[in-house]
């Protein structure tokens, strides 16, 4: 099947935020090899400068920008280089996010506020940094990074949840305006299962908390047995060329949100730990 979104097309401009690793970088690759320029967005500049030297020598059209997706000026700053650089933006991923593991209920107030302003904030600031470019370009798509999380409920881990909830409906809500005004611009949401990423390499080694434990120990093995980034990166790719708003990776997980919506239909409490 040909693609029906030509926003990936050779000469168009990507921006991937926690692009210097993980499922951004799995999906830069497979961008510029469809010909398309790059920029990379992180806060780790050791990595983001290692990938952009190495990318720019297998002939890749990239640049990295040091970019903190909690600032709106710091993703202003990103999209005024984006268009310096390149002239234009035609697909925007908002990918950087944390696990933010920690004790929700006794522990510092902090934690949300870091978890939020990264996971939720940063996609307010990309999609309010870059949707004005796509909308004068007439063409643009934009994807955000959701989980598994913002469709069920993960025990232990409140802000993530929060978070990943929110972005599902900001994805979805945003799909619907833009949809009703025929604007040219896509939405899609990423909602991953477990990905073999360094998405836990930051992360506390223990929790004050015997549930935030539980909850850590499984998160890290679940991300050691994880599905490859590239298998995430070929979906993300065609979800995109279809024009495709939801991307579940795993496919074995997709009847879990069925089922809690149904339960939900029913008035059933959700299940217990350990049972089904």
């Amino acid at each position: 099947m040909s693609p029906t979104n030509t926003v990936l097309t050779r000469g168009n401009v990507a921006v991937i935020t926690g692009g210097a690793s993980g499922i951004g970088l799995a999906v830069s690759e497979h961008l510029l090899a469809r010909g398309m320029r790059v920029v990379l967005a992180d806060v780790d500049e050791a990595k983001l400068r290692d990938v952009e030297s190495r990318i720019t020598e297998a002939g890749g059209e990239v640049a990295g920008v040091i970019c903190d997706t909690a600032s709106s000026d710091s993703v202003t700053a990103l999209a005024e280089t984006t268009l310096e650089r390149f002239g234009g933006a035609h697909l925007l991923f908002n990918n950087a996010g944390i696990a933010g593991l920690g004790d929700a209920w006794g522990g510092p107030l902090g934690l949300w506020d870091r978890v939020i302003d990264i996971n939720l904030y940063g996609v307010v600031h990309g999609i309010r940094a870059f949707l004005p470019i796509m909308t004068e370009q007439r063409c643009g798509h934009i994807v955000n990074t959701a989980s598994m999380a913002g469709l069920m409920g993960l025990p232990g881990a409140a802000p993530y949840n929060a978070t990943k909830h929110a972005v599902v409906a900001i994805s979805e809500g945003l799909f619907l305006e833009l949809g009703a005004t025929k604007s040219p611009i896509g939405v899609s949401v990423l909602c991953p299962g477990f990905v073999k990423t360094d998405l836990m390499e930051k992360e506390p080694d223990r929790v004050d908390s015997p549930i935030g434990d539980l909850v850590g120990e499984m998160l890290t093995s679940g991300v050691e047995d994880g599905i490859p980034a590239g298998d995430v990166a070929d979906q993300f790719v065609a979800a995109v060329d279809s024009g495709q708003f939801w991307i579940l990776t795993h496919e074995d997980m997709r009847q879990q949100p069925v089922e809690r919506m149904q339960r939900a239909a029913s008035q059933t409490n959700p299940p217990m730990i350990g049972t089904s």
